[in-house]
C-alpha cells in the first residue's frame, strides 16, 4: 500500500491552474487571513516562502460551499 505524497504549491502555481478559477489577489487575500477562515492547516510557511499543499485547499474549498 503506497500513500500519495502531498503536492506542495506556491501561490503562482495555484493561480495558474486551469482547474481552479483564482487569481493570484483572491489566494494572497485568504492566506493572509488563513488563521480565520480555516485555510491554516492548508498552507506551510518555510522562511519567508509561503507554499500551499493543494489537497487540503481543496478540501477547504469543498466544505466553503457548506455554509
Amino acid at each position: 500500500m503506497s500513500e500519495r505524497k502531498p503536492e506542495y504549491v506556491t501561490k503562482k502555481q495555484l493561480a495558474s491552474d486551469p482547474s481552479l478559477c483564482f487569481t493570484e489577489a483572491m489566494l494572497s487575500y485568504y492566506i493572509l487571513h488563513r488563521h480565520r477562515n480555516g485555510l491554516g492547516k492548508a498552507v506551510r510557511k518555510i522562511g519567508r516562502k509561503l507554499v500551499i499543499r493543494k489537497d487540503l485547499f481543496i478540501d477547504w474549498l469543498e466544505k466553503q460551499g457548506e455554509r
